[in-house]
């Protein structure tokens, strides 16, 4: 999960995989930045995964805490504020509704500017769609995982066959629908029994949540077919992709957040061998786990 930071500059690699995401990242933010006001010609969602903060969007000054969805339209004026005690992490996707030509366009940077430098000329307009900019998400985990499938390292989506890059257009379009069932007006309906077993899920850790997953939606009535069901209906996924997405985000934030052994990494999570664990990992993330350590350790 490549990490960025403010005034480093980074491609738009995605674009090169989907024309319509531009560039999707974890941003962390430093105990009281804050971002320059300005405009941006990519629409942007950003989830708020940890942390507190304060966004200015247009004449407005809005609270922050983990759980906040913000959908940020292309051209709108903003500003960031992280709190200096428990500053921000935000997932970040940036795109466009339809495709644009920038020709010159090549870093993040070409994509700000400015509050009076902005060029409307260079954005796609929104669809006939009316969307709430903020709303609040109970089940952080489970848009990390989509916001997870939008950000693999853009070395690995380059070593994919077409059926792979299939797989990752397919990921965006999932990410983008069960976004707008949350964000446009209308409320959603969800069914409260998935709700519930997504928060248990949340909960528990990922061997817990595989052993139990059956029995917890049998509890609440719900038999196998049924469940998976509700379940691909609600989240996108089916509840294996869903833990599958769980087990490998846990395994990275295992091998760049602490000291555990590979070995014992590999054992945690249920692998007879290293071996095995290896070449699960790699066909994943495209690295092996001491490649992805090496690149992705904490400081």
């Amino acid at each position: 999960m490549p990490v960025y930071r403010f005034r480093v500059d980074y491609l738009t690699r995605y674009s090169e995989y989907n024309p319509l995401l531009l560039f999707a990242q974890k941003y962390e933010f430093s105990s009281g930045e804050s971002s320059p006001l300005r405009r941006c010609y990519a629409n942007a969602i950003i989830l708020i995964e940890s942390g507190k903060g304060k966004l200015r969007l247009d004449d407005d000054l809005h609270e922050l805490r983990a759980g906040s969805m913000i959908y940020i339209s292309a051209g709108q004026l903003h500003q960031w504020f992280a709190d200096q005690k428990d500053p921000m992490t935000h997932r970040c996707a940036y795109f466009d509704w339809k495709y644009v030509e920038r020709k010159t366009f090549k870093y993040q940077r070409d994509y700000f500017v400015g509050p009076y430098k902005f060029n409307p000329e260079l954005t796609a307009a929104l669809p006939q769609l009316e969307l709430r900019h903020i709303v609040k998400v109970n089940n952080i985990p489970l848009w990390i995982s989509y916001f997870n499938a939008l950000t693999p390292p853009p070395e690995m989506l380059a070593d994919r066959n077409p059926w792979g890059q299939l797989k990752y257009n397919g990921a965006f379009q999932i990410f983008l629908e069960q976004y707008l069932s949350i964000a446009m007006n209308a409320e959603a309906v969800f069914d409260l029994r998935i709700k519930k077993i997504l928060d248990q899920i949340s909960q528990s850790s990922w061997l817990e949540s595989k052993e139990n997953l059956y029995e917890w939606a049998k509890q609440l009535g719900l038999g196998k077919s049924r469940f998976h069901e509700l379940f691909k209906k609600d989240t996108g996924y089916t509840p294996n992709q869903y833990l599958m997405h769980l087990k490998f985000h846990a395994i990275q934030e295992d091998l760049s957040s602490t000291n555990l052994s590979i070995t014992k990494i590999s054992r945690k999570y249920g692998y007879a061998t290293i071996h095995n664990f290896s070449k699960a990992f790699k066909l994943k993330t495209g690295m092996t786990p001491s490649e992805y350590r090496f690149k992705h350790r904490s400081p």
